[in-house]
């Protein structure tokens, strides 16, 4: 199928057949996710495919026992991360030096930008600073275009959730062009989850995916979108 039948025929799947999803196609899938675009390039998830069968348990009774995950025959559980920036920062550049890429812009980029950027203490102070700084950046906005943040922790983890969303679907397409489906579940008690994984708070519990293939009730209703004129505009 083409990629637009791939977007019609991708739905939120609640219910699965006691189909087995093929290891190669887990692994081709969730090589797939990690393709997608993300910001800065530095690539801040982990995606955690759910293979013991206790924790498995313990997932599926954070997800509060909906169908969508005691049913599915896999799970996988995508994170997004702020703590990972500087291993992956260093080897980007790594990269860039390797291929006589290491230019004074992406210098300037990735040790001076990226660092003020994505640094943040447990307590909030480097917020609050990066806030006051702001401050001044801010008055000379008024006059040119600048950069407004992100300046605290919860806007920066807006920015690694959105970048590791865009991976998430990337994951649900591919599930779709194997011929596999899929529920991304935003209903679980993230603590739980957090603990059985040994997260820390600088990490996120995103989405939590029920896999497998499509029971013949799987879908619970047909699809229903707002009118278009509502939600794409043009200027």
């Amino acid at each position: 199928m083409d990629f637009f039948e791939l977007i019609n025929k991708r739905r939120s799947v609640r219910k699965f057949k006691d189909t087995k999803v093929p290891e190669s196609v887990m692994r081709k899938c969730l090589k797939a996710s990690v393709l997608a675009a993300n910001s800065s390039n530095l690539q801040p998830w982990e995606f955690y495919w759910v293979r013991d069968p206790k924790k498995k348990e313990t997932v599926v009774k954070a997800c509060f026992s909906q169908n969508a995950a005691k049913g599915a025959k896999e799970l996988v559980i995508a994170v997004s991360k702020i703590d990972t920036w500087k291993r992956n920062r260093n080897l980007i550049i790594e990269e860039h030096k390797k291929k006589n890429r290491f230019i004074p812009l992406v210098d300037k980029y990735y040790n001076k930008l990226i660092p003020f950027a994505y640094y943040h203490d447990f307590l909030g102070i480097s917020g609050l600073i990066k806030r006051f700084i702001f401050l001044f950046v801010n008055i000379y906005g008024y006059f040119k275009p600048v950069i407004r943040g992100p300046i605290y922790k919860h806007e920066l983890f807006e920015t690694v959730s959105k970048t590791t969303a865009l991976a998430c679907q990337n994951f649900m397409m591919a599930l779709v062009a194997e011929g596999f489906d899929s529920c991304p579940m935003e209903g679980f008690d993230e603590k739980r989850i957090k603990k059985m994984l040994k997260l820390n708070w600088q990490s996120h519990v995103v989405m939590i995916f029920g896999i497998g293939e499509a029971a013949s009730n799987g879908v619970y209703s047909e699809r229903f979108r707002v009118d278009d004129s509502l939600v794409i505009k043009e200027i």
